[in-house]
């Protein structure tokens, strides 16, 4: 894990971005408007190390993240600062806040709209690498990174790939960011395809 070759952590991330470029047409259709995704970045850390690489990790985010398990397991999270959760809001239902009578909508939005992501990248990757994962149920929070990671089943772990990018919508100033978290079983899995590819 201390030295995972550059080919291998291109191949990573362009698994990854394979992807994310899937769920940029189904995030066009969903918004209405144009949805530019930058190419990914990677990180081989500690989960407790993780909120360096993330964006301001002391201050409430909504967060949506799914766990998955099978070939190979992790978690992915979608995240939103609150002004950019509320533009989605607002593009996909036509109400600008959140408040107690539509919380239950605000919810399901912007857990659907993470589940749309998911499937599309996580989808990608399965079918390239020929492995079957299952997805846990979704996982919606308000609270800060810090608090979030603390509770992560994957605190323990030795190191993680963190595989990351921001997508926008930025004729409207929404921005979020994707986050694929790959274990060492994960790393190790994907590595073994890419090293048989490449022989």
């Amino acid at each position: 894990m201390n030295h995972i070759s550059q080919p291998v952590l291109d191949g990573m991330v362009e698994l990854v971005n394979i992807g994310v470029g899937r769920s940029a047409g189904s995030l066009n259709t969903l918004t209405g408007h144009h949805v530019s995704l930058r190419v990914p970045e990677i990180k081989i850390c500690t989960v407790r190390e993780l909120k360096k690489e993330l964006p301001r990790p002391d201050l409430p985010f909504t967060v949506i993240n799914q766990d998955y398990s099978g070939a190979f397991d992790g978690t992915a999270m979608l995240m939103f600062p609150q002004e950019s959760a509320e533009g989605l809001f607002l593009l996909m239902t036509g109400e600008e806040k959140k408040t107690q009578t539509n919380d239950e909508l605000w919810q399901m939005t912007l857990t659907e709209i993470a589940n749309i992501i998911v499937n599309a990248v996580m989808g990608s990757i399965t079918n390239i690498l020929g492995k079957k994962i299952e997805f846990h149920i979704p996982e919606y929070h308000e609270d800060s990174l810090d608090h979030i990671l603390a509770d992560s089943r994957f605190l323990t772990e030795e190191q993680v790939a963190l595989v990351h990018t921001v997508f926008e919508v930025r004729e409207k100033d929404i921005s979020g960011k994707i986050a694929i978290l790959l274990t060492k079983r994960s790393i190790e899995t994907i590595a073994e395809f890419i090293h048989e590819k490449m022989g």
